[in-house]
């Protein structure tokens, strides 16, 4: 199963997940680089992403979560924090904007 990370200068990066990783976890294992300045605990926001297709899809939102993204510069209704997205295999093909 494949993602594609949408880079600042715009430039894609096409990485392979594994159900149960996080996008975190597959960005910075694909080299990409991402804060994460709580380790992925959910609680800087510093690991923000836009996701640009298949929302319907993701897991919910939690209230923690929300928390945090309701204090991120930026942020909208397709913001996710990318240590808080656990993916699986509907998440197939699924594009974020870092």
């Amino acid at each position: 199963m494949e993602i594609t990370f949408v880079l600042k200068d715009g430039t894609e990066c096409l990485a392979e997940f594994q159900t149960g990783e996080t996008i975190l976890q597959v960005a910075e294992r694909a080299g990409i680089k991402m804060h994460s300045f709580c380790d992925g605990q959910g609680i800087c926001g510093a690991c923000h992403v836009i996701v640009e297709n298949l929302n319907d899809k993701l897991p919910s939102v939690s209230e923690k979560e929300q928390d945090v993204l309701d204090r991120v510069t930026g942020s909208n209704m397709r913001s996710r924090l990318a240590c808080q997205v656990i993916l699986n295999d509907s998440l197939d093909g699924l594009r974020v904007k870092i």
